[in-house]
């Protein structure tokens, strides 16, 4: 099991040794790492969706990391970075990589906390080179009262295939969301909707045509809730409709791609100090398509820790 999961346990061993020996106080993030088990081994990014049937084990590790380099979040400059990792115990086609980083200007503008940046992400998926994406973000948020905040988020991402199997990813997308999040007493809430489009290079022969280009609408909603000093729990519902701009070509089909997913999640948490705690969580995915090889349902469980610094 270490064998097989070593490039998980290094970059967590790595990210938690930054952490301790040359990250200054002024730097914030989190570092998290989980087992699981998944019953529906799945690529479901972007437009892409592959599923093998098979169940397998995982382990997946996360850590992040920003501060500002100049000012604070009403007048400064903050860099950013991401890196993840998923590993699976024997799927090893659909382990997954990302690693990215960027630097954002936040800047108060009367009731408006605004926050204008750009990030550059490289992934791999099987251990191979998947994408590259640059992407950069406007966003702005305020209060409306004590409780309840708004925020509005423009996003333009450039997505460029790092190999020939992942060609039809090729191009942009453009994302438009509105958000409230709000609490009464200790408990949190969030919703939004989201809006997205996609021109992608698509997949096309001399007789057969596949989209890889949504029009996309998402609704989430989530809440965490505390039980008691020690214990608290977490909720997700998404709910994302896609439908595709051209029709689907061949021997078989012949219609445009239409797909709904939806997804819960719910989670238990435990604090084990101020700074980091343990869950155990599960998630429900069902994406239902007009064309049948899209279709699938996916069961994933997770226990792991989290550690804020």
């Amino acid at each position: 099991m270490i064998k097989k999961y070593k490039t998980s346990l290094l970059i967590l061993t790595t990210a938690m040794l930054v952490n301790g020996v040359a990250v200054a106080g002024d730097w914030s993030g989190i570092l998290s790492a989980s087992v699981g088990n998944d019953d529906n081994v799945t690529l479901g990014t972007d437009s892409n969706i592959l599923s093998s049937n098979e169940k397998d084990n995982f382990l997946d590790v996360l850590a992040t990391a920003g501060r500002y380099l100049k000012g604070n979040k009403e007048d400064g400059i903050r860099f950013s970075s991401t890196l993840y990792n998923r590993e699976y115990d024997t799927e090893d086609s659909f382990n997954f990589f990302l690693v990215g980083g960027g630097l954002a200007y936040h800047k108060k503008m009367g009731d408006w906390y605004g926050r204008f940046g750009a990030k550059y992400n490289y992934l791999e998926f099987g251990g191979d080179p998947y994408e590259t994406v640059f992407a950069v973000t406007a966003e702005g948020r305020r209060a409306l009262n004590k409780n309840t905040e708004l925020r509005l988020r423009y996003r333009y991402s450039d997505i460029s295939a790092e190999s020939r199997r992942f060609n039809n990813l090729e191009g942009d997308r453009h994302q438009a969301r509105i958000e409230t999040r709000f609490k009464s007493g200790g408990n949190r809430y969030r919703l939004y909707y989201e809006f997205q489009t996609n021109d992608r290079a698509d997949r096309s022969t001399a007789t057969t045509f596949t989209s890889s280009s949504p029009v996309r609408h998402t609704l989430r909603a989530t809440a965490k809730i505390p039980l008691n000093t020690k214990w608290g729990t977490e909720f997700d519902l998404r709910y994302r409709d896609s439908r595709y701009k051209d029709d689907n070509v061949s021997a078989t089909v012949n219609t445009r791609r239409d797909d709904e997913r939806f997804r819960a999640k719910a989670a238990l948490n435990y604090k084990l100090t101020k700074r980091a705690d343990a869950y155990v969580d599960y998630t429900y995915t069902d994406n239902d398509s007009n064309i049948d090889v899209f279709d699938y349902q996916r069961n994933v469980v997770s226990v792991g820790v989290n550690y804020l610094y």
